[in-house]
């Protein structure tokens, strides 16, 4: 048995980070009751705003975004496997 977080744990993670985000932009909404399309939209908006973050940091928004994509594929086989 493993402590490790599930793909749930960071869905939740990613839930309540959304949550914060959507209160601030999205007057007062939270995931959970939101339209379907307005969440797409609010999940692509946080994302964008995270890129905007990284790039003031000085970091390569691509790099960002292909790493993040390696690690969501990884974590997505690895829970797929018996």
């Amino acid at each position: 048995m493993t402590n490790e977080p599930t793909n749930h744990d960071r869905a939740e993670w990613a839930k309540e980070a959304l949550a914060v985000f959507t209160r601030r932009t999205y007057s007062g909404d939270h995931p959970d009751t939101m339209h379907p399309g307005d969440l797409e939209t609010a999940t692509g908006d946080l994302i964008a705003d995270l890129l905007h973050f990284a790039a003031g940091q000085g970091f390569d928004t691509g790099a960002v975004l292909a790493a993040a994509t390696l690690h969501f594929e990884a974590e997505q086989r690895e829970e797929a496997q018996p």
